[in-house]
């Protein structure tokens, strides 16, 4: 890797960040964002909780966890101090950045029933949301997830989405958009739909379906890829544990 690349794969100014501590057996995670870059430091806006009970302390040891174009990275890091009239914190980074996947989403194979239902958007003419369907997810990752279904679906079609990762995390009415499906009546259909962000919300022509679209119902935004990136992090965390065993 050149020192370019390696600059390249380092969290920048304003970036998102998922700091991760264990304690005794137990961890919590936490939310914040970079606010200053110094040599081998970051100050950080003071993080917010996710999840967990354990609190943050000077000198605490961390991992860092932030998502880049490529793949996922992390690095361990440990706490500096608390800047409390600035709301800062600073951490001292103490390893080299690692790539979590080589590919630009770490994806999940697992298995579960997923609901779904049509947002009726064709020619422009906006005819509201269909019945609930059902399909068997198999995979999900930071950008979409694939499923099989008995039916075809047609390409660019807008679904409604709703699932749950190992009955742990439910993730409920989530917009997404139909990018393949392909298999065949007698042995099914394997459909790759992709999340819809905030970003490109209106692309799709969402805001004519609002009032269409049930109350708790929105796009995979970061808050969302905050949860599939925990329950990433722990499946990871599980994996460790059984090779060191």
């Amino acid at each position: 890797m050149t020192k370019q690349t390696f600059i390249q794969n380092l969290p920048g100014l304003w970036e998102k960040v998922i700091l991760t501590i264990q304690k005794e057996g137990e961890q919590a995670e936490f939310a914040s964002r970079i606010e200053d870059i110094r040599q081998g430091s970051y100050v950080l806006e003071m993080p917010i909780r996710q999840n967990g009970k354990i609190s943050l302390i000077k000198g605490d040891n961390v991992v860092v966890t932030y998502n880049k174009a490529d793949s996922i990275y992390t690095f361990k890091a440990s706490i500096l101090d608390f800047f409390e009239e600035d709301g800062a914190m600073a951490i001292e980074k103490k390893s080299e950045a690692s790539r979590v996947q080589r590919r630009k989403y770490f994806r999940l194979d697992i298995s579960g029933q997923l609901a779904f239902r049509f947002l009726d958007n064709n020619i422009g003419q906006v005819k509201g949301l269909g019945p609930e369907c059902f399909g068997t997810l198999l995979n999900i990752s930071a950008g979409g997830l694939l499923f099989e279904n008995p039916k075809r679906l047609e390409e660019e079609s807008l679904l409604l989405l709703s699932f749950s990762l190992k009955s742990k995390h439910s993730l409920k009415n989530i917009l997404a958009i139909v990018k393949r499906c392909e298999g065949s009546k007698s042995k099914g259909y394997l459909v790759g739909a992709e999340f819809i962000t905030r970003t490109n919300y209106k692309d799709h022509g969402l805001e004519k379906l609002d009032k269409f679209l049930p109350a708790g119902c929105g796009t995979f935004d970061e808050n969302l890829q905050k949860l599939v990136l925990r329950f990433i992090y722990d499946q990871q965390i599980e994996v460790q544990k059984k090779t060191t065993v």
